[in-house]
């Protein structure tokens, strides 16, 4: 089990970077800002094809913002794209920010890629998060997250009430090891039942 994790992790990370580096889209981003990837490729924690891309932009506005749109539109032919501007919907959970979700086929599988264009400050608090998080994950407790993140991605309240950093929190915090633990472990701190 933990090997076949671990290949499809590493197909994974494999596919995001040509995705990143061989179709232009980091030297894209680049042209918009300072582009930093995170998440589960930072953390070397990949179970889905879902990329996070922070911007680093102080002065980033709708207009250029959609510029940028239409070069990812060029760069990867995407079949979905949706757009957010939470500078004005401040929605709890997410960056303060201009977001683009891209959903492209592509190396026949479906791939989402965010990318957030956020402010120095934004930045600043994310990047803490995963370092903290990234400094925890060993050996043993990266197969459990990758177990459980496998476990639960096709859950349809992941992303929705219950985030991959819960999961995070629920074994490296709390040294949970099952799904069944985990159901358990997310009722009892966020009164989420799943």
């Amino acid at each position: 089990m933990s090997l076949d994790l671990d290949i499809l992790n590493e197909n994974i990370l494999n596919e995001a970077k040509e995705i990143l580096y061989e179709s232009g889209l980091y030297d894209t981003l680049r042209q918009f800002g300072d582009p930093q990837v995170s998440g589960s490729y930072l953390l070397n924690l990949m179970t889905w094809r879902d990329l996070d891309i922070y911007l680093l932009s102080d002065q980033l506005n709708s207009e250029t913002f959609f510029d940028l749109g239409k070069e990812i539109t060029v760069k990867l032919d995407p079949f979905k794209m949706s757009f957010r501007n939470e500078l004005i919907g401040k929605t709890p959970h997410l960056p303060k920010g201009l977001y683009w979700g891209v959903h492209s086929f592509l190396f026949d599988q479906n791939w989402k890629i965010d990318i957030w264009a956020i402010d120095s400050k934004e930045l600043k608090e994310k990047q803490s998060v995963i370092e903290k998080i990234k400094h925890k994950v060993n050996h043993d407790n990266r197969l459990t997250i990758l177990k459980l993140k496998n476990q639960l991605h096709n859950h349809p309240l992941y992303r929705k009430t219950f985030f991959s950093v819960d999961i995070y929190d629920a074994v490296l915090e709390d040294k949970i090891t099952s799904s069944e633990q985990f159901k358990e472990w997310i009722y009892s701190t966020k009164d989420i039942e799943i």
